[in-house]
């Protein structure tokens, strides 16, 4: 649903839009675009400058084919802007590098931490929960202690299901004692009072976090604490989750699922 491409929000939300060539400094323009080269997952390998010209940008050093060139060519002027130059040097004599260097790796890791994160911190069952996560390479490995196998099982089937996970380990162990502690602190959260604004930020990131729903084709509307699901979802079994996740979110007083079924032809 959303392979590969980890960078939207973490790159723009660090370096801003993309500015046109009147209005951002050459050097910033430079900047960003060089960020966005090297985080890019077939570009990352491989040693390209990005400089800045009196017209625009000038990319510098080696690719392995005029596909690659001409990506890196896309992608600065994703940030210099239509108007401006991009002059590419770019040799086509560099050797393929592997799909992953270690840098894009760190970054789909710890952004697929996060994602997790937020799943366990945004949903009401999950907040009393101690579980700690680790991700590399995709791989997840989860450690803690709950009061159910049921809520063990629940975890492990919530990270198989998030963006950017490819296993899960579980090795989170089962403890009664703590169902009591569990269950006191689910019903504190589910107390809790949160603006509108949150409640839809908040369910609009899960929604896209999951693999199993199809965020895009679902509108979200919260008033009053009140969600309404509107638009189409290809199955049951999805728009189960989607209600599920928006019912979980902290704040909420009631879903108003209006989703309909489409099946893919």
């Amino acid at each position: 649903m959303h392979q590969g491409f980890i960078l939207t929000a973490v790159l723009f939300g660090v370096i801003g839009l993309p500015a046109s060539a009147e209005t951002a400094l050459p050097a910033e323009t430079a900047a960003k675009a060089q960020v966005l080269i090297d985080m890019n997952p077939l570009l990352g390998g491989y040693a390209i400058d990005v400089r800045s010209s009196d017209a625009g940008l000038r990319l510098e050093g080696a690719v392995a084919n005029e596909i690659e060139a001409n990506l890196a060519m896309q992608l600065a002027r994703l940030i210099a802007g239509n108007d401006a130059e991009v002059d590419s040097a770019l040799a086509l004599d560099a050797p393929m590098p592997e799909v992953n260097s270690g840098l894009i790796s760190e970054v789909q890791d710890r952004t697929t931490a996060a994602r997790l994160h937020q799943r366990l911190r945004w949903q009401v069952s999950n907040l009393p929960l101690d579980v700690q996560i680790e991700v590399e390479r995709g791989v997840v490995r989860l450690n803690g202690q709950v009061g159910t196998s049921a809520t063990k099982d629940r975890i492990a089937a919530m990270a198989e299901s998030t963006e950017g996970v490819n296993e899960v380990f579980n090795y989170i162990s089962v403890d009664p004692g703590l169902i009591a502690d569990e269950r006191e602190q689910q019903g504190r959260a589910e107390q809790l009072e949160r603006g509108d604004d949150w409640i839809s930020s908040r369910l609009r990131a899960l929604l896209q976090s999951d693999t199993t729903v199809s965020d895009r084709a679902i509108e979200i509307k919260v008033s009053e604490s009140v969600v309404t699901l509107s638009g189409s979802v290809t199955s049951a079994a999805e728009r189960s989750v989607a209600e599920t996740i928006a019912s979980e979110i902290p704040g909420v007083r009631e879903v108003d699922s209006r989703l309909i079924i489409e099946r893919l032809l």
